[in-house]
């Protein structure tokens, strides 16, 4: 039998992910990657960063109920 994540961690790592986007921006950390001289697909890179986190956690919390 499969050993299954626990619910409670998941949570856990979608609050953490959740916390970490508003951190990037929602922040002033957001007068850094916004700045003139950055290149201009930086803000689609920092959103590329936090969909593939979610999708990696996603894979590792999947389940197969049936």
């Amino acid at each position: 039998m499969p050993n299954r994540p626990d619910p409670e961690q998941q949570n856990e790592h979608t609050l953490l992910l959740a916390f970490f986007g508003i951190f990037l921006f929602g922040s002033p950390l957001t007068l850094l990657w916004a700045s003139d001289n950055n290149p201009w697909f930086l803000p689609y890179l920092l959103w590329l960063l936090v969909i593939l986190i979610g999708a990696l956690l996603s894979r590792h919390y999947r389940h197969h109920d049936l």
